[in-house]
């Protein structure tokens, strides 16, 4: 049986999903079609690597009559669950797709209750001591107790890290992987007063090397949209630095497309591939998720042809 995967998705949401042929502000549209399912970057990771093979067991705090139907339907699709109940609702994210564009409107998380936190460590205290392997993905819902995280013991764990908030305690005691964007790549930057010197052709040799030399992270991965794909680490004191970009696809939705790289990286590392085999996977995958309109639907055949017109491409860029 294939390892499991504890998924701490903490900050789920009801996804309502508008398509719109053109979205224009301050106009009144009739939308073409409407779709609703689970969401959230917890959920979008657990099911593209179950869909890819992986064995996820998915945390997350749900309430109210969104949160039963983000269970019901998750549990339809054999994704393994540890639910911590709350009073407050389930928050809903409106998108709204046009044109290959996405605009989001997300609602506040909900505010979590003294007992509610208890419920949680609770419940993961259930199955941390058996845990090899945790990814956290997002943000955390409003009054969460961070000290309740941040307090484990990593011993034997190898933790993955989709976020970016809340996350210095852990990455002080050491991840596999930080995989962010470019923006909360900048905010991180930040909070390490690291100089940012954007225009210079070292800056992300420059910046890379000043964050793995302060911070105990073996694979640190930043995104940016269409731009390549960025990743570092240092192997025996030596950095090492390569880039991949992204093939030109048609679009047709994109939410979630860093949750499914996030997914793809868990798998490929689950299944023993190497640095660059991890990165050509997640890219693939996140391509291909961008070209079916829900995440869990991506074509493991197409991420298969995509991963062989990738390895080509894939690039060093520094040592």
């Amino acid at each position: 049986m294939p390892q499991e995967t504890l998924i701490l998705g903490l900050n789920p949401a009801w996804q309502r999903l508008f398509f719109l042929d053109k979205f224009t502000l301050g106009e009144v549209h009739r939308i073409a079609k409407v779709e609703e399912y689970a969401s959230g970057k917890g959920i979008n990771c657990g099911r593209v690597l179950r869909h890819l093979g992986g064995t996820p067991v998915l945390m997350h705090f749900l309430g109210a009559d969104n949160g039963s139907r983000i269970f019901d339907e998750l549990s339809a699709d054999g994704i393994k669950q540890a639910p911590v109940w709350i009073h407050e609702p389930t928050r809903i994210c409106t998108t709204i797709v046009s044109d290959g564009e996405s605009t989001e409107l997300i609602e506040p998380s909900p505010k979590l209750a003294v007992g509610e936190n208890a419920d949680f460590i609770q419940t993961l205290n259930n199955f941390w001591p058996t845990t090899q392997c945790v990814a956290l993905c997002g943000s955390f819902p409003r009054s969460f107790d961070v000290s309740l995280i941040n307090s484990l013991d990593f011993t034997g764990k190898r933790v993955f890290i989709d976020a970016i908030n809340n996350i210095d305690a852990w990455l002080e005691k050491g991840v596999e992987l930080l995989k962010i964007n470019k923006l909360e790549y900048s905010e991180l930057l930040d909070r390490l007063g690291i100089p940012q010197v954007k225009s210079s052709p070292q800056f992300w040799k420059m910046t890379a090397m000043a964050v793995l030399e302060r911070l105990p992270i073996r694979n640190l991965v930043i995104t940016d949209e269409e731009a390549p794909v960025r990743a570092f680490r240092f192997v025996e004191k030596k950095f090492q630095s390569l880039q991949i970009q992204p093939p030109e696809i048609q679009v047709k939705n994109n939410v979630g497309a860093g949750d499914s790289f996030f997914a793809g990286w868990l798998y490929a590392d689950a299944q023993g591939m190497s640095f660059e085999q991890c990165l050509v996977k997640a890219t693939a995958v996140s391509v291909a998720r961008c070209e079916v309109d829900r995440p869990w639907k991506l074509d493991l055949a197409r991420v298969a042809e995509l991963e062989s017109s990738l390895a080509p491409t894939l690039e060093k860029t520094g040592d």
